[in-house]
């Protein structure tokens, strides 16, 4: 049981892990993504503002150029720039109508006529401008060209530092991301090791309900193979052979019912149903039964009642709530079914005078193959899937089930259903 147990945690721990590297993975995907795009549009609006920058001042210099002769000149401005209180960070150029340069000032520039970037090396020096320009014209006569160029050092710079940032940041992300994903993993997880434990022991559980029929048939066939044993047993061997078939027909059919109502991707057609005539039913198919063990089977007040739903699970509720309460009940007891019809929902209640359910064994008796008395349940019978099967229809439904019982003074099962598909529940007070 315990190496079972830590399997299972490891299994467990396992599915953690990769679902959090996995979260993690795709988290760091996305954000390199947004890192590499944040960083194209961070470049592209420094290149933005530093055209802006020079267009602007292009249009700040443009009016200080003079004609002079056929070509242009800035020798006015040139003078007065030099007595600004601060330096020119940007070079001014201005060439002829040949695009030869003829004047240059401020910082040394790429000597060539060209909007953009543009580079320059020489020896171990490398410069990266970016440049713009404009024509000078007069009277539609072409004169030159004014242009200007900022370093893109600052720009350069500050694209790396935000590089940097980004990459910077991305450990203390996956890790983050990381630890958050690992601890919600562990939330997401929870159904799946609920759901490995179930299965493991209904697994479990089934194997050993099938043992007992497997046995007692392979036991009949031992017999019959030696026709000394046989003698004058054949017909209880046949009887016993017949049970064990039936116990397995019955177990796997309740199998089958089961697995079909707890699958949510089954979908179950829901009609109109007729709740009394349901119930008469059930009463008058499980009628003889209650007869054999002298116990009393009443249908009580029960109105007509119409609701959209499955029928056949519907079916099922009645018949194995009633079932199990004429099992269980002694000889000379009694069963009775009853309904009431509330605002948007009916309370169908099915009580017996039988051996009652202790107080410890409540919350478990919807567990498959869970029995209160199993020397008791040999005796009458069952694949002990009734009450699963009652809670299986009735949560399918958007239903609610309530028991009470007392030891050796019987069982009342409640059973409170919205009489239209998805209709609000209500309690059963």
């Amino acid at each position: 049981m315990e190496l079972d147990t830590n399997l299972r945690v490891t299994i467990v721990n396992k599915i953690r892990l990769k679902l959090a590297l996995w979260f993690v993975c795709t988290v760091m995907l996305l954000y390199s993504a947004g890192g590499v795009a944040s960083l194209f549009v961070f470049k592209a609006m420094l290149t933005r503002s530093v055209d802006m920058s020079l267009e602007d001042l292009i249009a700040e210099i443009r009016p200080s150029v003079q004609i002079s002769g056929e070509n242009p000149s800035l020798q006015y401005w040139s003078s007065t720039a030099q007595v600004r209180p601060t330096s020119l960070l940007a070079t001014v150029q201005l060439w002829d109508e040949h695009k030869k340069l003829i004047e240059e000032y401020g910082p040394e520039g790429v000597r060539r006529l060209e909007d953009g970037s543009l580079k320059i090396v020489e020896g171990a020096k490398k410069e990266v401008v970016r440049s713009k320009f404009s024509r000078i014209e007069s009277k539609g006569v072409l004169y030159g060209y004014l242009q200007l160029q900022v370093s893109t050092k600052p720009q350069d710079d500050a694209i790396k530092q935000f590089a940097l940032a980004v990459l910077a940041i991305a450990p203390f992300v996956a890790g983050g991301v990381g630890g958050c994903a690992y601890l919600f993993s562990g939330q997401a997880v929870r159904p799946i090791e609920r759901t490995m434990l179930l299965l493991r022991r209904f697994v479990a559980d089934a194997g050993h309900e099938l043992n007992t029929p497997v046995a007692t048939i392979e036991a009949c066939l031992e017999t019959i193979r030696d026709p000394d044993k046989l003698g004058e047993m054949s017909t209880d061997v046949m009887n016993m052979m017949e049970r064990a078939s039936e116990r397995m027909r019955h177990l796997a059919k309740d199998l089958v019912t089961l697995a079909r109502i707890e699958d949510p991707e089954a979908e179950l057609l829901r009609v109109t149903c007729d709740l009394k005539e349901m119930a008469e039913t059930v009463v008058s198919n499980l009628l003889p039964v209650a007869m054999e063990r002298n116990i009393d089977l009443n249908l009580e007040k029960f109105p007509e009642v119409k609701m959209t739903a499955h029928a056949e699970s519907i079916l099922e509720i009645m018949s194995n709530l009633v079932e199990n309460a004429i099992k269980y009940s002694e000889e000379n007891g009694k069963v009775s079914i009853s309904a009431e019809q509330r605002d948007h929902s009916v309370l169908i209640t099915v009580t017996d005078t039988g051996i009652g359910i202790p107080a410890e064994s409540i919350d478990m008796i919807f567990d498959r193959f869970y029995r209160v008395d199993k020397s008791r349940s040999r005796d009458v019978g069952g694949s002990g899937l009734g009450l699963s099967i009652v809670k299986a229809a009735v949560d399918r439904h958007g239903g609610q089930v309530h028991v009470e019982s007392e030891l050796g003074r019987g069982t009342t099962f409640r059973v409170l259903l919205p009489l239209h598909h998805r209709q609000k529940r209500s309690g059963f007070a």
